[in-house]
């Protein structure tokens, strides 16, 4: 029993142990395979950019890669992308470059030594080709030497080319090369076919490098010059541009403002021939003037002269000189001088007598294209004394090119006694209905007419204004009133000259307007059988019920007042209070009455008017309306019509209010009855025809629903029939 019992602890403690012993992971290691290199270029020259890229892939653990020129390390900066491992070195190619080499190792522990692979790049001077000299001149028949210089690399061959052509050596005689280190391309025997364009290009057998373009111009022994360059003729006369060529030429032209002189349209026009090249033009004109060029041509060669500028000049006409011959010492007069037809600009000068204007003369010149040539206008304002009586004016024209004298204009001058008018008094403030004087003296002169100006109008002096005469220049206002109030001037004058007083301002006191006067103003002529307005008068109307004073199921009497508004332009007025109260039996009322009943009014009553002419009239008065009609339970719609009785609505128009603020049907003062109630209203507005009547007139239906009272609520939703 006792073996049984041991024999299970020991499995047990087996067991147990078993469970106590940690579980061992074996992990493999591979090595990293063989490195790969690539280059971004196997051929590099100095100074340029050299990639290097080295990968591995597989290998566990993942294996580091580091680049190495001989001893000295490079590059250690790789990275590990799934299996694949990278270090790419990039780096700028110097001479100490050239055959070193380059080494890339793999590691990642597992080899006894790091995997290792090589490569080295070839540095190299690159090819450079330079034109010292992109410009040559070379006359014909003579040698030149276009210089080509390779300065870095070496070359292997050169080739040159003209206007993008390549030129074969060997097949023109005078060109030839050099050689490869010395390659300047020489001309012999220049001709004028040589110019052009040349370029310079040559390779290592790696690169083709070129110069900059080099121009070649050939100069042909065919010259030609303008020994003078400027004429300046005076119209009328003739000149010659003198051309001069050397060698022989085929033909000669002429151009003027780059546009070639046609000699057979131009009679006065010669020359310009092999013969005598100059240009000869007779009888000069303004518009000859320009720019002139002689060509020659001597077979494909063409030479011109430089620009030969011909500006001919032309003599102004006689000034003419206008202005006021009489003037008032003191007052200010305008002289106008005009020269015409100079070229080039003439100046002008004034003077009384050996004075000069200086600061008083102003001039301005203009050139008129239309005619070739300059007008100059001088304007004088000046103010003579007494002591100028008599004296003379002088406008004195100055064209040294073409005149040795001036041109002179004159006018004899005249001096009155000045003329001056004065207001003592500037400002007025009379109340309204008194007398005021504008005073106006004058202080010098004896002046002809005294006008008065008002607001810059003319005043006519009549009625209720007087004086304005020479005897008396002072202007007098009866009863004034506040339409004359504004700026007054006293004007004089003497014939030759009108002068003016300083402004005077009237600005009348208002006298404060009470109700009599706006009412006894607005009815002074007013006719109440005429319509306000014309040709239609605009009327609102309205409905206040007040109190239902009868129904009996057929008929229904309300006491209501009808508010009726319109504008009466008559019953205005500018000033005072802003309404009045009047009788309404003594203004124009329109006619509306209520169809079926006569309107019979408690009393008279008056009517509200407005400064502006509004008018609102509510009389009161019983309306009846014999038009009810039963609907079920205890309800009844009644109509109450109004129309105008003789005015159709081109001469009246009725209208509901449109205001939300005025309602058509108000009940703010209604007085609800003891047994029946209105459930609810409404009005509406249509125009009608009548056989007894022509034309179409407006008519206003107010409709009332209403019903009996009853102590309990029944579902009644009852609206008058005109809402359909």
């Amino acid at each position: 029993m006792n073996l049984k019992l041991d024999h299970g602890v020991n499995k047990l403690l087996i067991c147990l142990t078993l469970l106590l012993v940690p579980t061992v992971i074996v992990q493999s290691t591979v090595p990293p395979s063989e490195p790969v290199i690539t280059a971004s270029k196997n051929r590099v020259a100095i100074g340029e950019t050299v990639t290097l890229t080295c990968s591995s892939t597989l290998g566990s653990p993942a294996p580091s890669i580091m680049w190495f020129r001989g001893k000295e390390k490079k590059s250690s900066n790789y990275s590990t992308v799934g299996s694949t491992t990278t270090n790419t070195y990039t780096f700028t190619a110097t001479k100490d470059d050239m055959f070193a080499v380059y080494e890339c190792r793999v590691d990642n522990k597992v080899t006894q030594n790091p995997l290792t692979r090589t490569i080295f790049i070839t540095i190299y001077k690159s090819l450079i080709l330079n034109a010292p000299n992109t410009s040559y001149t070379a006359q014909t028949s003579t040698n030149v030497s276009l210089i080509c210089e390779v300065t870095s690399g070496k070359a292997t061959g050169i080739d040159w080319y003209k206007d993008n052509r390549q030129l074969i050596l060997a097949l023109n005689s005078h060109f030839s090369m050099e050689s490869l280190k010395k390659p300047n391309l020489l001309i012999t025997n220049v001709q004028v076919t040589d110019a052009g364009v040349y370029v310079c290009t040559g390779t290592d057998g790696y690169d083709i490098k070129r110069t900059n373009k080099i121009d070649l111009s050939v100069q042909d022994p065919l010259e030609i010059y303008a020994p003078l360059t400027f004429y300046a003729p005076q119209t009328s006369t003739s000149v010659a541009l003198t051309c001069r060529v050397t060698g022989t030429a085929d033909r000669i032209d002429w151009f003027k403002d780059n546009q070639q002189v046609n000699f057979a349209l131009n009679n006065r026009f010669s020359g310009g021939s092999v013969q005598n090249p100059s240009l000869f033009i007779r009888n000069v004109q303004l518009s000859d003037g320009g720019q002139y060029v002689c060509s020659a041509t001597a077979g494909t060669v063409t030479k011109r002269t430089s620009i030969i500028r011909l500006s001919p000049k032309a003599t102004p006409s006689q000034p003419i000189l206008v202005g006021p011959q009489s003037v008032a010492a003191g007052s200010s007069g305008t002289w106008t001088c005009t020269s015409s037809g100079a070229f080039p600009a003439q100046t002008l000068a004034m003077r009384i007598g050996n004075q000069l204007f200086n600061n008083e003369l102003s001039t301005n010149s203009l050139f008129e294209s239309f005619a070739g040539t300059y007008r100059v206008v001088g304007r004088l304002t000046w103010a003579p004394s007494m002591g100028h009586n008599g004296q003379i004016i002088y406008c004195d024209v100055f064209h040294p090119q073409t005149l040795n004298n001036k041109q002179t204009a004159s006018l004899q001058l005249t001096v009155r006694s000045s003329l001056s008018v004065t207001a003592p008094n500037t400002f007025y403030n009379p109340a309204e209905t008194e007398t005021v004087t504008l005073a106006c003296i004058v202080t010098a002169g004896n002046p002809t007419e005294i006008t008065w100006k008002m607001n810059n109008d003319p005043l006519t002096i009549s009625g209720k204004m007087s004086g304005g005469t020479i005897s008396n220049p002072a202007l007098r206002i009866s009863n004034v009133a506040m339409s004359d109030a504004g700026n007054y001037i006293c004007e004089a004058t003497d014939g030759n000259v009108n002068v003016r007083a300083e402004t005077i301002r009237l600005s009348p006191i208002a006298r404060s307007v009470s109700e009599f006067d706006i009412i006894t103003n607005i009815l002074d002529g007013y006719n109440k059988l005429v319509r306000p307005i014309v040709p239609v008068v605009k009327v609102t109307h309205s409905l206040v019920p007040k109190e239902m004073v009868e129904f009996d199921y057929k008929i229904l009497v309300f006491k209501a007042f009808q508010c009726i508004s319109w504008n009466d332009p008559r019953l205005s007025w500018p000033r005072g209070q802003p309404r009045v109260s009047l009788p309404s039996s003594i203004i124009w009322l329109p006619d509306i009455v209520m169809l079926g009943q006569k309107l019979i009014m408690d009393f008279e009553d008056k009517a509200i008017i407005t400064k502006t002419g509004d008018v609102t009239y509510c009389p009161q008065s019983m309306i009846r309306s014999t038009n009810c009609e039963g609907m079920s339970g205890d309800v009844w719609e009644c109509d109450f019509k109004f129309v105008s009785w003789s005015y159709d609505k081109v001469m009246l128009n009725i209208f509901l209010p449109t205001a939300l603020t005025v309602p058509s049907i108000d009940t703010s003062m209604y007085y609800e009855h003891e047994d029946y109630e209105i459930v609810s209203k409404c009005a509406k507005r249509r125009e009608m025809t009548y056989p007894c009547r022509k034309g179409t007139y407006p008519e206003l239906t107010y409709t009332f629903v209403i019903r009996r009272r009853r102590v309990y609520c029944r579902n009644l939703n009852e609206n008058p029939t005109c809402n359909s």
